[in-house]
């Protein structure tokens, strides 16, 4: 709890971008085909759906909402890289058009969501409400600090809403009969024991061969497997800070920890417990003052005797915290929402708040453990940190110095490469492609934006980098296209390499299965030089060893004593015969039939939103207007 009360403080900095990605319901990954519009009439929208334009604004809103979402999800190992590596840009437009086609569909189905639905909705958001009841007047202060005017606020929630509204009302309509739960259970227990032979891919790549005739045949018939961007050749040197190590003296530690000497004093903390009793959004004031009385009576018994972490432990409802008897660990001032700090600091060490604390959390019954009053640390324990940050900041100004000391040499040599051997560098020579970018959302990347700002020939100022400072110098300007199979002949090579290697693996493959129709499987993949392997017994729920998936559903979609035709697989081409097929025994789905109901059900309801949605993309006309690296 106190992780996300501190989390739910950091959010109203953030923006009411928090308030509307937690009625998301889900990530959509969305592939569409759409054209991309070029010039400035697209600028100002992402997509456009039948019509609708998606604007920019609610596209970076939803960005900056997966970005929050994914940086949960992986912590410290979130960066704007890996936002860009997951396809984020994609995946958000993919989100909003997909939301389009939903609240269009709606609306011509009836399935809209009402003013009151949506008023309720609003009405039930934390912090729009005051003790616990929807303020008007909060309400419209929010909005106005966040950018936002209520019309605007309420077109939002209307769309996640009807988003909701709609799928919930799809998947409630799903059943699953007993003779479906039956068929199910007699697939999924249905087991097979297979033989089966690969003719491995491997070998015949290694051993295939291609003449530059079939190069060029192939690069010719697939250009947009080699095509590249926009790249530009370069040059460029880096002067890393770890290369110098200025000395700092004591005397400069000691006139450093004088001059800043509030960067070393500790903040006041208290620590503390707390039990949670949470007020349900739909509750009204019934539940507010249940919430509050269950509150009230654990503060009675606290004050009476009890203990207050068994009573954290058996009445709150802060699962995070409950079972350590309520502990929130150490707190300091601005870490937890305004309500529970006011609360906490006006206690005294071993005092129990007086009355129940209202948060947008519910109601809080608060104990304070221990105080730590602060205070300056002594010079001995921040030495080490103070002379590991006046290092730091001597061996940047000694990179910047040195970096301006070589740039003029650099910017009038012939040859930047050995200008730079020259000075005693490391100069490197390489291919820079230009990758699009959202603009304000992902961040640049520094040289790629030097590079393709440089005129050829010219030599940038020093760079800031993760590395270091950086010189670079452009040599080369290569335009977008298929590159010149000289440059790209071991690409194309193995290209064409593997494609002989499939269609020789898939002959083979075909007339092994045409030998072993006789009966002597072995034989046929002896003389097809295929590895070959036999199962135990396997069904859907018990999958087989050693063989791939598409291969294994060959096998359970073959009677017995018959071969599957070839199966495509990374390694190579499998083909299957089934040697035993074993009925399913019907006794067992009494004890399986709680979980296989739920299973079944869940699946059917996937189905059905998925077909919705694809009624609601049938025939429908999306534009989508980001960089085309953006489509995957």
């Amino acid at each position: 709890m106190i992780t996300v009360m501190r989390r739910y403080r950091k959010s109203l900095q953030i923006g009411l971008l928090v308030v509307i990605a937690a009625f998301v319901a889900s990530l959509f990954v969305f592939g569409s085909s759409g054209s991309r519009m070029g010039g400035g009439e697209a600028r100002d929208r992402v997509a456009t759906v039948n019509g609708e334009s998606i604007p920019i604004e609610r596209f970076q809103r939803r960005y900056q909402s997966y970005l929050e979402a994914y940086a949960q999800m992986y912590r410290d190992r979130f960066t704007n890289e890996l936002a860009e590596r997951l396809g984020l840009p994609l995946q958000v437009v993919g989100d909003l058009v997909q939301e389009a086609l939903i609240v269009q569909r709606a609306q011509a189905e009836g399935l809209a969501v009402t003013d009151e639905e949506l008023n309720a909705r609003i009405h039930a958001i934390p912090g729009f409400q005051e003790n616990g009841r929807f303020s008007l007047k909060r309400y419209q202060e929010i909005l106005k600090r966040r950018g936002f005017n209520p019309a605007a606020f309420e077109v939002e929630i209307r769309r996640e809403l009807t988003r909701a509204k709609v799928e919930s009302a799809v998947r409630s309509g799903v059943k699953v009969s007993e003779t479906e739960l039956e068929q199910a259970f007699r697939m999924r227990r249905e087991e097979v024991r297979a033989a089966w032979a690969l003719v491995e891919l491997a070998p015949m790549v290694a051993a295939a061969s291609a003449t530059d005739e079939e190069l060029a045949t192939y690069l010719a018939s697939h250009p947009d497997e080699f095509r590249q961007p926009d790249r530009r050749r370069v040059q460029y040197v880096t002067l890393s800070p770890k290369s110098f190590t200025p000395t700092v003296t004591d005397a400069e530690v000691e006139k450093y920890y004088r001059e800043h000497a509030k960067e070393f004093e500790s903040p006041r903390q208290v620590r503390a417990a707390h039990v949670l009793i949470r007020v349900p959004e739909t509750g009204g004031s019934e539940a507010e003052d249940k919430a509050r009385s269950k509150v009230a009576d654990v503060i009675r018994r606290a004050k009476a005797g009890e203990d207050f972490g068994k009573l954290a432990q058996q009445l709150s409802e802060d699962s995070g915290t409950a079972p350590r008897g309520g502990d929130l660990g150490l707190v300091s001032r601005g870490e937890v929402v305004p309500q529970f700090e006011q609360a906490l600091f006006a206690l005294k060490k071993g005092e129990v708040s007086p009355e129940p604390v209202r948060t947008p959390f519910g109601f809080h019954a608060i104990k304070v453990s221990d105080i730590q009053e602060g205070g300056r640390k002594p010079l001995k324990d921040v030495a080490g940190q103070i002379r590991s940050r006046l290092s730091a900041e001597a061996a940047d100004r000694a990179v910047k110095e040195k970096a301006e000391q070589i740039r003029p040499p650099l910017q009038a040599a012939k040859d930047f490469m050995a200008e730079a051997k020259k000075l005693g560098l490391e100069p490197v020579e390489t291919t820079m492609a230009r990758l699009d970018r959202v603009p304000g959302l992902a961040a640049t990347d520094t040289l790629e934006e030097a590079a393709f700002a440089l005129a050829q020939g010219g030599v940038s100022t020093p760079l800031t980098t993760p590395a270091g400072l950086v010189l670079i110098k452009v040599v080369g300007v290569i335009p977008a296209g298929v590159p010149p199979l000289g440059e790209i002949k071991d690409k194309v090579t193995a290209s064409v390499k593997r494609q002989k290697a499939e269609t020789t693996a898939l002959e083979r493959a075909k007339q092994l299965a045409a030998d072993a129709q006789s009966g002597d499987f072995a034989a046929a993949a002896r003389k097809a030089g295929a590895v070959t392997g036999e199962t135990a017994r396997f069904s859907r729920a018990k999958p087989a060893e050693r063989l791939p998936a598409d291969a294994m559903m060959a096998a359970l979609q073959t009677p017995a004593a018959q071969l599957s035709a070839p199966v495509k697989a990374q390694q190579g081409y499998y083909v299957v015969k089934v040697l035993e097929r074993v009925a399913a025994d019907m006794s067992g789905l009494a004890a399986e039939r709680d979980k296989l109901l739920k299973e079944m059900l869940v699946q059917k309801q996937s189905l059905a939103w998925e077909s919705w949605l694809n009624g609601a993309r049938a025939n429908a006309k999306i534009e989508t207007h980001l960089p085309p690296s953006r489509r995957g």
